[in-house]
């Protein structure tokens, strides 16, 4: 889906309030770098508060079921995060809580790390080094 133009300034609008400097050569002060293929806007990553502008923009298209359609990615975190909190409600009710032993305890064990080694018993020939 090729996003129209009223949502193409909406997201401009979006990207310049959350722009954190003031000045910037990478996008030249707009807040953008372009647009991609699908015509959706390329956000400066740095002088934009990208995280705000994700929220914002989640927000918008959460309101437009045509966005929503168009952006299915966006809310594929929530849905992930519904159905585990889902399978762990489940999960609590089902099952008898178990009891958990306390670990054992192993008695101090320490470990000699500078052991001599015997010395070689090879005789050596007093001529040949």
């Amino acid at each position: 889906m090729i996003l129209e133009e009223k949502h193409q300034q909406v997201a401009i609008e979006i990207v310049q309030k959350h722009k954190k400097k003031k000045s910037c050569n990478r996008c030249y002060d707009r807040g953008y770098i372009g647009f991609s293929a699908d015509k959706t806007i390329v956000p400066c990553d740095r002088c934009v508060d990208i995280e705000k502008a994700y929220i914002e923009w989640k927000d918008y298209v959460s309101k437009d079921e045509k966005l929503k359609a168009a952006f299915p990615e966006l809310f594929e975190d929530d849905e992930k995060a519904e159905t585990e909190e889902t399978a762990e409600h489940e999960a609590k009710e089902h099952h008898a809580p178990v009891k958990q032993t306390p670990a054992k305890k192993e008695g101090n064990v320490r470990k000699e790390t500078n052991l001599k080694q015997p010395k070689s018993t090879t005789v050596r020939k007093s001529g040949n080094r």
